[in-house]
């Protein structure tokens, strides 16, 4: 192989190179040869490359970068020729053209591909009950505390108790005295009579899920949703209040007496238990 060959080489490459639209800034970019070693391969200066034993490396990974793999032999013979200080004869054969290419197998990646779609799939499909209840719940909750805030807004400046017509509280005319629960099931106790006397805690237990906030004097003692069948015990030696979401779902035991349920309608409903025994809506 003599110089005349290796720029007839060289030139290809560069023809080559540019058949797929690509300069030489994006040769660096895509190989990370330097740009002085791609000049000297499309110019035929292969003797400007360094050692064989590393120009072999580049010029293995430029013809495989440009679809040419099979120029490699000749260039492998000049550089073998290099290593012994001498130039051939050998002609250049230049390959043809439009064939000959060996196209690359990418059946691979669809298969890789068609895989991931079936993994995520899986797991979508495994997470959607989760997801779904999840959802739910916090839907749930959202509607609690939006009637809760509802309830808490202020009442108009000539509303009385007896105005509070969505919670179908009796009027003052058909009960004399605010604090008698009697119309409410379970709520008969009087002040200060021996039932009203026993254990000093409130207990609440739940028969479906119901959201609740109690407190005492001022003091946040729970507020959250109580599960179906959950009991919870709150002692206490002064009064306490409790904000019921949904009063029908639970039954309250007050000073070691049954008091049955806060309620039998579904509205929101605050109930004041006192130290002595009593209770009223507030």
């Amino acid at each position: 192989m003599n110089d005349q060959t290796v720029r007839e080489l060289g030139a290809y490459l560069r023809w080559k190179r540019k058949e797929k639209g690509k300069s030489l800034d994006d040769v660096v970019k895509e190989t990370r040869l330097r740009v002085e070693i791609l000049r000297a391969m499309e110019e035929g200066e292969i003797h400007s490359l360094p050692a064989p034993v590393y120009a072999r490396g580049m010029v293995k990974l430029y013809l495989e970068y440009l679809d040419s793999s099979e120029l490699l032999p000749q260039y492998e013979e000049f550089l073998r020729v290099g290593e012994k200080g001498t130039l051939s004869g050998t002609p250049f054969a230049k390959p043809p053209v439009t064939r000959g290419f060996k196209r690359r197998d990418n059946r691979w990646i669809v298969i890789l591909l068609a895989l991931a779609v079936v993994v995520a799939g899986y797991l979508l499909w495994q997470q959607k009950g989760t997801l779904g209840n999840a959802i739910d719940r916090k839907a749930q909750q959202a509607t609690v505390e939006a009637q809760i805030q509802e309830k808490e807004a202020p009442p108009p400046a000539s509303a009385s108790f007896t105005a509070v017509a969505d919670e179908e509280v009796p009027s003052p005319e058909a009960n004399s005295e605010s604090d008698d629960l009697s119309w409410l099931p379970g709520h008969d106790a009087k002040p200060g009579s021996p039932a009203a006397v026993g254990l000093k805690q409130l207990e609440i237990s739940a028969s479906e899920p119901c959201w609740l906030q109690v407190t005492r004097g001022g003091q946040s003692l729970f507020r959250g949703t109580m599960k179906k069948g959950e009991t919870r015990v709150f002692a206490s030696e002064t009064d306490i209040q409790v904000r019921y979401g949904k009063p029908f779902a639970v039954t309250v035991r007050w000073l070691g007496k049954d008091l049955g349920r806060p309620s039998s309608q579904q509205k929101v409903v605050t109930i004041l238990y006192k130290a002595d025994g009593s209770f009223s809506v507030r």
